[in-house]
């Protein structure tokens, strides 16, 4: 069981068993994670800062108004968690279990989701600001009214998924591959003349 106080910092939780748990309005500062049982806890207006993840199993949690800043996630799973109105802001993602996931207004921004598979999800109104998205696999992907501006986009993998009303740079039409996406009459714009077109609207 974790202490009654609501700020935790520098505690080593590794190996706990604390899955099932509700946790609301604490916060944990530099606490250890690592290879913890964490399936099925819910978590409501919980500020985690520096915390460490690693192999953690987060498996079907459901999070509301929390924050995870400048986390590490590596090997965790958090297939089937929830995630409303969250923050992950200058997280890092590496070789994690991710789908599927139920996502509703969460800030990505500089994230560092490099190489993740994040196919099929749904990433409607989410926010990608600054991210590293490198080689990241978002094929089939819900994008729609995301914002993606300043996001590293190297080799973005972006087939077939759906980019209506979503903000992003130019230099995303080149350096993504998005054959087969949706996207709008404006989008369709600036995709051609990011590849040198002359548009004669």
């Amino acid at each position: 069981m974790l202490p009654e106080e609501t700020d935790i910092v520098g505690e080593d939780y590794s190996d706990a068993r604390l899955s099932g748990q509700t946790w609301s309005q604490r916060t944990f500062t530099n606490c250890n994670f690592r290879d913890a049982d964490l399936t099925g806890i819910n978590t409501e207006s919980v500020v985690f800062t520096d915390c460490d993840f690693t192999g953690t199993d987060l498996g079907e949690s459901v999070h509301v108004g929390t924050a995870f800043r400048s986390c590490n996630f590596a090997r965790t799973s958090l297939w089937h968690s929830t995630f409303r109105n969250c923050s992950l802001m200058g997280s890092t993602f590496e070789g994690c279990r991710i789908r599927p996931l139920t996502l509703e207004e969460v800030d990505f921004s500089l994230t560092a989701l490099g190489g993740a598979d994040l196919r099929k999800i749904d990433f409607t109104s989410c926010r990608f600001r600054e991210a590293n998205l490198v080689r990241t696999d978002m094929r089939g992907a819900i994008l729609a009214s995301a914002d993606l501006t300043g996001a590293r986009t190297g080799g973005l993998k972006l087939e077939g998924a759906d980019l209506r009303g979503a903000r992003m740079d130019a230099s995303l039409w080149t350096s993504a591959t998005v054959g087969n996406a949706q996207i709008e009459l404006m989008q369709a714009v600036s995709y051609a003349s990011a590849h040198g077109l002359v548009v004669d609207i």
